[in-house]
């Protein structure tokens, strides 16, 4: 049986691509399904047996690209579904990596597959690094950010936030140079707008900018280290993404 992971932000249409799957291609064994970035990405870690994957492309809260780009996604084959065919075609058409347009073909779902298991991993991998690597160069974010305070506007290279501080509905930002704005925004709407950076949410109280990361500490249940040296508490419930992400766990 080849173990899969269904990743769309539609609950009909995993249903429905589960029943397709069910139908036309049996030696595939669904493992999981997720309907977000995050939530997917922490499957896929939650599963290193992972075999298949069928991504949607855009999901509310980001991209499946979002999700290739927090594992390892040398470790599996990806067969991507969307419902926009000229977004597929912009995103897929340079490399020969298979996409599935809903509502799904039976007919294509099954080749689709058939391709998939019949393409050696090392041969899926080359194609999925080149195309990761034209996608981050098309989509690379701003290096400077617009951060609004009380008394303006101010604008900081991304790289030199350290982390942010939830401060009820207001958010702390800390920079390398030991300066800290605070801004009229929640530390979701903070996440949200670093999202396409390297940032991740340890905590509820703590963004933190992976980059930044000195250490991880196995004390008081998980902490890391900080470079300004703040000692910043990791969520149960984060811990082994958090790993994941700084090369902890395999």
């Amino acid at each position: 049986m080849i173990k899969s992971i269904l990743i769309d932000d539609e609950p009909n249409a995993r249903l429905s691509l589960r029943q397709e799957l069910d139908l036309h291609c049996p030696e595939i064994k669904i493992i999981g399904e997720a309907a977000s970035v995050a939530e997917g990405a922490n499957l896929i870690i939650k599963h290193p047996g992972l075999e298949l994957l069928f991504l949607d492309i855009q999901l509310t809260d980001g991209s499946g690209f979002d999700i290739l780009e927090k594992v390892d996604f040398q470790a599996f084959k990806t067969i991507f579904t969307t419902a926009y065919s000229d977004y597929a075609l912009k995103a897929i058409k340079f490399q020969p990596l298979d996409y599935l347009l809903k509502p799904i073909d039976a007919e294509e779902l099954r080749a689709a597959v058939d391709k998939a298991l019949h393409t050696q991993q090392a041969s899926f991998n080359q194609q999925m690094q080149q195309f990761m690597q034209q996608y981050r160069n098309a989509t690379a974010p701003p290096e400077r950010i617009a951060l609004a305070t009380s008394d303006g506007i101010h604008l900081h290279p991304v790289r030199s936030i350290v982390r942010l501080a939830a401060e009820g509905n207001y958010t702390t930002v800390f920079f390398e140079n030991g300066k800290k704005l605070l801004l009229a925004k929640t530390l979701k709407e903070m996440e949200e707008t670093l999202a396409a950076h390297r940032f991740e949410r340890i905590h509820k109280s703590h963004l933190v900018n992976i980059d930044h990361v000195q250490s991880y500490v196995n004390r008081f249940g998980g902490e890391v280290v900080m470079s300004d040296g703040m000692e910043l508490p990791v969520a149960q419930r984060k811990k082994r993404y958090l790993l994941q992400i700084l090369g902890g766990v395999h």
